[in-house]
């Protein structure tokens, strides 16, 4: 019998499939997950690439075809471009079979407690055509936002406004600023890089409203017009509508030159008022038209409520017997019905039809739509019951001919006068429930403040400068980029730009959070918008406006935390809410049948159950109070609350919580911390750290050296070579007499570019032209240089005219540069080691005679060429025995033959300096519990030397940009504490299975590696953040559990991050910890809270201490309030974060 295999019968391929639609992790693993459940898919094959939108799997052609791997992804809501297996030709996928996106934004009213929230969601999600992963409902603010597709031959509104209304309606909620917009292609849409970091432009759209249209040859004019600018990418405009579309390069053209330009076509145009107007009105609005519903609600209870209080509380109970208004309201009109009754019956009437119609109408399409439960549904329960049981019980008293009432609420069961009626129960309940969510609704506007605050931020107009220097007054909104804008002292700063004119101090503390005023320089300072200028008038040069500045994206990310992903304990707090409402209902049942199951035996003792009335009516008033004294919307409130307040004040320290409270939670729970290297740990702009100058007779010649090296470096837009130019100029102002030179810090700005850099160094260095420079990559570079006085180095004549080499040491070796002596040989290589082992880079700068050279070099030619013979005769691996040069390297003594032979005058040291506070930041870290590592693309000993400095103890050096995710995960994997074993059997597999063999191994890494296997132990998965700014670390931010980009960040690594830190400073690191200590601990306060209010109410309603103490009962009524009073205590509970303030991490802090 022949045994056959799987691998036998099949043959596995690699299939490439080009995706569009991925915005993030979840993206990612969305498409992962539904990958790998496909036939013949090798699991660890699996591989997706956000950045480049891209997916990669192991797979049988066979068995998964390539229409199988595209409809599973387009099942997923992505769109896929092309699909091939490596072996077979590419299918791409034609225009016609793709699909356009479009994204649905909206304001919801009405929502109340998490289950709310959840039912929207699920409906939307349930929508025909809708992405499920994109949509995000956020009970806080009220805003919801999903995606949906549909075929490019098909109309885009096919989801038009009114049918998202009323599918919403349906469940009880109202809906308004209903906006849908079309997501461009990824070929479109870069919104993940600035023109810095890909070369390609970043993308606005603009909404116009245009009048005048009567045809399609109107349309078919604008667009033409619009068209036919530079910089516009598409141009939509719709007749019926009156408006316009346009998607352009703001760099290129701006709104009011859009504008303009439909205007020069014959047509009035304004802004669409959506982009005009701040959100800050639409929000503000919103808040303002909830409470004032929510109030006009509560004073209409109220006109019914206060009669029915003095009538049922006041005359009924307090008025003696006797007393002619009370005996007036006890009198009968038919056998068995009151004038009390018929009051009662009319004021309750209008309250249970008309002003509790809203929980009606939400629990029942709660009910018939999402098949739920909700807190309406307790409301609804308990009000009906009280008010059905009153009227049962007055039409069953009149049909016995009139037995003996009493009135009340049943507040005062077992004491004195229960009642047949309760209608009060109802009224009062009502009026209670629509005080509590008034409450909330005001209490939930304090938590939207610092939203509302920022927005208050932004200036509605600006000041712009025209090229005759006229000024005009403009709307904010109609900004371009390049506008030359005027700013008073006093006044804030319309847009981000940069200070063109003028120098002055800058308040940037309501943006960024630093207390101290900034000093900006002309033409270098950054400026950000809505920070205020405090000197002086300035101009400012537009860069980012609309939705790109700086303040727009803080709101932006602050509101989208509302709709993060939840944390674990947002996840518990949604699995209870989900199951409470059956529970309660469950509860009441049983409290009503334990009530009524006693009376028919006899067992409530005479005296508890009022006077004429019977046990089944004793028991409903326990099973109404259960009812509504629970409280579902407290356990919905009690996180995101305190998500809202907490991002917000996160956002005034400059920290921008974008993954809501699930990056909270990760953030308080961190096990271990794992950062970048190269501008995070350290500044990004390499500096000349030390020198030597080969010695000269005075200080001039010591500046001529300086100027020779400056000049050259100068040349070159390499950070290195870049650094040794700003060394030099720095050496040169503090050793100079003279003002040739200016402070280096005048002389650029890391807000320059390298190449406005590179020309602002070469003006420091007057008295050297160069010409005839040759780079070598890797090497260094040469140059031929004029001086403009004569260099003299004592012993080796002058010199006018050098030949100049400027490198690394290969780059000597190679051309055979020497030192002047061999004590300065012994002394510089000496050196050299040294700043190598400190993971320095050493770079040499060489001379040697040009051929025009006006002064003499006969000193040098005839020591060279006295004892050139000698060298050479003793072949290339001899040792140099010169006692007036040594060779830098004697491989190379044959080319001392030449009388050009070059000299090392100068050698100096370049590193990446770590920030002022890291070390303070890991030593921080490291007093809480949490393990710091480094990792790092870079040379093991340059990443060691920066972990000595910061005292980080952890390194994982020479890793590819793509491999720094796989480390993460690693991390992740081998729990908080990794064992001398754990540690390396991991570092043992990644050096053997290292796709680069030329990795090397850190010290810890190679002491790991000698570990013994007795130590092993399974550990839980550690939760892991990784803090980095470039775009190679953004896979490895995406694949921890909290990514953390910094404020120099780019982009794409801000894009990937669930924090962003908007300080380019990592003591944010402990203040973002901090304040998600706080975060979460008020969360789970709330939940605590409101958990334990549910455990201890519900069974004192039902009861539970009536056999011990007869007055401990809880009404209908007052039950009602206590609900209402748990919510807004919740949310109270939750503005107490508003007093946080950052204190300092306490040493003897533990996790």
């Amino acid at each position: 019998m022949q045994i056959v295999t799987e691998s036998s019968t099949t043959r596995l391929a690699k299939a490439t499939i080009s995706i569009q639609g991925m915005t993030c992790a979840s993206c990612v693993k969305a498409i992962e997950t539904a990958l790998k459940q496909l036939p013949s898919v090798q699991k660890d094959s699996v591989a997706v690439n956000l950045l480049v939108g891209s997916a990669t799997l192991t797979a049988s052609p066979d068995l998964c075809p390539l229409t199988l791997i595209t409809e599973t992804i387009e099942n997923a809501g992505y769109d896929v471009t092309a699909c091939k297996y490596l072996d077979s030709p590419s299918i791409p996928i034609s225009k016609s079979n793709t699909t356009s996106t479009y994204k649905v934004s909206l304001h919801i009213s009405g929502m109340f407690c998490i289950s709310c929230s959840s039912k929207v969601e699920s409906l939307l999600k349930s929508l025909q055509r809708v992405i499920p992963l994109s949509v995000k409902v956020s009970l806080a603010t009220g805003q919801a936002q999903f995606e949906y597709q549909v075929p490019h031959d098909q109309p885009s509104n096919l989801m038009a406004n009114s049918a998202i209304s009323d599918k919403i309606r349906e469940l009880g909620f109202e809906t308004d600023n209903i906006k849908i917009e079309k997501v461009l292609d990824d070929d479109q849409t870069i919104f993940t890089n600035t023109k810095e970091d890909t070369g390609a432009p970043s993308f606005a759209t603009t909404r116009l409203d245009i009048s005048g249209m009567t045809c399609a040859s109107c349309v078919s004019a604008i667009e033409s017009s619009l068209g036919s600018l530079q910089g516009i990418r598409s141009v939509q405009v719709n007749l019926l509508a009156k408006s316009g579309v346009i998607v352009h390069d703001p760099t290129v053209i701006g709104v009011r030159d859009l504008i303009s330009a439909v205007e020069d076509t014959g047509f009035d145009v304004a802004l669409a008022e959506d982009d005009a107007v701040t959100r800050r009105d639409g929000l503000q609005e919103k808040i303002k038209r909830e409470e004032l519903l929510l109030r006009r609600r509560l004073l209409l209870s109220l006109v019914f409520a206060v009669p029915m209080f003095i009538i049922a509380m006041v005359m009924m109970m307090m008025l003696p017997k006797s007393n002619s208004v009370r005996v007036s309201l006890m009198r009968e009109v038919i056998s068995g019905l009151r004038i009390q009754d018929i009051i009662m019956f009319i004021l309750a009437t209008p309250v249970q039809f008309w002003l509790a119609q809203p929980f009606y109408k939400k629990a029942y399409r709660a009910l018939r739509y999402t098949r739920t439960a909700n807190m309406e549904t307790l409301v609804s329960l308990g009000t009906s019951v009280a008010y059905f049981a009153s009227l049962g019980s007055i039409i069953a008293a009149m049909a016995k001919g009139g037995n003996k009432h009493h009135s009340g609420d049943g507040m005062s069961m077992g004491m004195s006068s229960t009642g047949v009626d309760f209608f009060e129960t109802a009224v009062f309940l009502v009026t209670f429930i629509n005080l509590g969510k008034w409450l909330e609704a005001m209490a939930k506007g304090k938590t939207a403040e610092t939203i509302t605050k920022l927005m208050d931020l932004q200036p509605e107009t600006a000041t712009l400068v025209k090229a005759d220097e006229s000024l005009e007054e403009i709307p904010a909104a109609l900004i371009q980029v390049g506008d030359i804008l005027l700013v008073n002292a006093g006044g804030r700063i319309p847009c981000d730009g940069i200070l063109w004119k003028g120098n002055t101090m800058v308040d940037e503390a309501m943006i960024t959070g630093e207390s101290l005023p900034i000093q900006k320089t002309e033409r270098k300072s950054k400026l950000i918008s809505a920070s205020i200028n405090l000197s002086s008038v300035i101009q400012v040069k537009a860069t980012k406006v609309g939705k790109d500045t700086t303040l727009s994206r803080i709101i932006q990310l602050v509101q989208d935390a509302q709709a993060s992903p939840k944390a674990p304990i947002e996840a518990l707090g949604d699995k209870i809410s989900g199951v409470f409402v059956p529970i309660v209902i469950v509860l009441a049942l049983l409290t009503f049948a334990g009530w009524a199951i006693a009376g028919s035996l006899g067992a409530i003792p005479d005296g508890w159950i009022p006077e004429g009335e019977s046990y089944w009516i004793y028991a409903t008033l326990y099973a109404v109070a259960v009812l509504v004294i629970a409280c579902p919307c407290a356990l919905g409130l009690a996180s995101p609350t305190a998500v809202m307040v907490g991002t917000g004040i996160a956002a005034k320290y400059g920290i921008l919580v974008k993954g809501g409270g699930f990056a909270l939670e990760m953030a308080k729970r961190l096990d271990i911390v794992v950062f970048d290297k190269t501008g995070t740990l350290t500044t990004g702009k390499p500096k000349m750290t030390d020198s030597w100058i080969v010695p000269t007779a005075d200080r001039t010649q010591s500046s001529m050296i300086l100027e020779i090296l400056g000049k050259v470096e100068a040349g070159s837009n390499h950070p290195v070579a870049l650094a040794v130019a700003k060394g030099a100029a720095e050496m040169l102002y503090k050793s100079s007499d003279q003002q040739a030179a200016v402070p280096i810090e005048d002389a650029s700005d890391e807000d320059e570019d390298q190449e406005n850099e590179s020309r602002t160094l070469q003006k420091q260095f007057n008295h050297v032209k160069v010409s005839h420079t040759r780079e070598v990559p890797g090497r260094g570079l040469s140059a031929t240089v004029t001086l403009g006085d004569n260099l003299t180095l004592d012993g080796y004549g002058q010199f006018r005219a050098l030949n100049v080499l400027i490198g690394n040491e290969k780059w000597m070796k190679e051309n055979g540069a020497h030192y002047p002596t061999q004590v300065a040989s012994d002394d510089r290589r000496a050196e050299l080691g040294r700043w190598q082992s400190e993971g320095k880079s050493v770079v040499l700068c060489a001379i040697s005679p040009a051929a025009n050279n006006s002064g003499p070099s006969e000193v040098l030619t005839d020591r060279v060429s006295t004892d050139a013979a000698t060298i050479a005769s003793q072949g290339t691996d001899a040792t140099c025995k010169c006692e007036l040069c040594v060779c830098i390297d004697c491989n190379y003594t044959t080319k001392l033959g030449t009388v050009n032979v070059p000299l090392i005058i100068a050698q100096v040291a370049v590193a990446d300096t770590a920030r002022p506070e890291a070390a303070e930041v890991i030593a921080g870290l490291e007093s809480q519990g949490i393990e710091t590592w480094m990792l790092t693309g870079d040379h093991p000993v340059t990443a060691q030397a920066i972990a000595r400095q910061l005292g980080i103890n952890k390194v994982i050096a020479g890793v590819l940009p793509e491999d720094k995710a796989a480390k993460v995960r690693q991390l992740q994997q081998t729990g908080r504490s990794i064992s001398t074993s754990k540690w390396s059997k991991l570092f043992k597999s990644q050096h053997h299975q290292s796709s680069n063999p030329s990795v090397e191994l850190s010290p810890i890494q190679s002491q790991a590696m000698a570990g013994s296997d007795d130590t092993y132990r399974q550990l839980r998965p550690a939760i892991v953040a990784m803090v980095g700014d470039g775009i190679n670390d953004s896979p490895a931010l995406a694949q921890s559990n909290l990514g953390i980009s910094v404020g120099s960040a780019t982009d794409i690594a801000i894009e990937a991050a669930s924090i962003v830190l908007l300080h380019d400073t990592l003591t944010d690191l402990l203040v973002m910890r901090d304040l998600a200590k706080t975060t979460v601990r008020r969360i789970q306060i709330n939940f605590m809270w409101a958990f334990m209010y549910n455990v201890v109410m519900i069974p004192i309603a039902a009861g539970v201490l009536v056999p011990w103490n007869r007055s401990a009962v809880i009404g209908p009524t007052w039950a009602g309030l206590a609900m209402a009073a748990s919510s807004v205590s919740v949310i109270l509970s939750s503005l107490r974060l508003r007093s946080y303030r950052y204190r300092g991490i306490n040493p003897n802090q533990k996790k």
